[in-house]
């Protein structure tokens, strides 16, 4: 019997950049996802100068996974500025209306999680140490 895919997804968001070097981390942490998770429906979209914009990733999240009801977008943000507080709910509202299948959440930004923070505080008394 296969394996289907939840009815849940997740959008990896991050700002983008003309560098593309830039995209390499957000590309590595859905390339880890994917593989500790192969069934998942979760792609990345970028706010600016990348593809996929987030309608673009949702779009494509639905044509692979045609049961979601569900998308949490993740903002890959150190900090709460103007676009995790504004652009990016924003942006959410005016692309929900071409989904109205799929309620879509947006998480808090990645800086916000206490787990990245005691994670960062780890690792920033390792080069204490050093």
């Amino acid at each position: 019997m296969p394996i289907s895919a939840p009815p849940s997804g997740l959008i990896l968001l991050s700002h983008g950049s003309k560098d593309p070097v830039w995209r390499g981390n957000t590309e590595r942490l859905l390339a880890l996802v994917q593989q500790s998770r192969p069934q998942a429906a979760v792609a990345c979209a970028y706010l600016d100068w990348c593809e996929p914009a987030l309608g673009a990733a949702l779009e494509h999240l639905v044509q692979q996974h045609p049961e979601l009801t569900q998308v949490t977008i993740w903002p890959l943000l150190f900090g709460v500025g103007k676009h995790a507080r504004d652009d990016i709910p924003a942006l959410v509202q005016r692309t929900a209306p071409q989904f109205p299948q799929i309620a879509l959440t947006i998480a808090p930004a990645m800086g916000e999680d206490d787990r990245v923070m005691q994670l960062l505080a780890s690792m920033a008394a390792g080069y204490l140490q050093s």
